[in-house]
């Protein structure tokens, strides 16, 4: 079956918009991540920088360790549970939602 090009070209349109707003989703999870840093632990410039590239470091591996667990587990549960992991050890049980909490159960 012949591709439809009208259907192509809206899809294409879509695709973009997705990813037009994915990228400001991101950068607003950056900035909200600084302003938080710099409000309750007053990172100045110096710090925040260190802070900021440890934040994109922390989700880029996030997103590796699913998209890597994803080709052998369409539930990733790997990583969700090393994520979960990580959560915990950092807020403590009385604090720890797990995934399903924390993202929803559809993801």
């Amino acid at each position: 079956m012949k591709p439809n090009a009208l259907i192509s070209k809206i899809e294409a349109k879509y695709n973009a918009l997705f990813h037009l707003k994915m990228d400001m989703l991101m950068q607003m999870g950056q900035d909200a991540a600084m302003i938080a840093a710099h409000e309750v632990l007053q990172l100045g410039p110096g710090r925040s920088e260190t802070f900021c590239t440890a934040y994109i470091e922390a989700m880029n591996g996030m997103a590796r360790m699913v998209c890597e667990d994803q080709q052998d587990d369409s539930e990733f549960v790997y990583a969700k549970a090393k994520i979960d992991e990580q959560i915990r050890a950092i807020v403590g049980d009385d604090l720890f939602k797990p995934w399903e909490e924390r993202y929803g159960r559809n993801l």
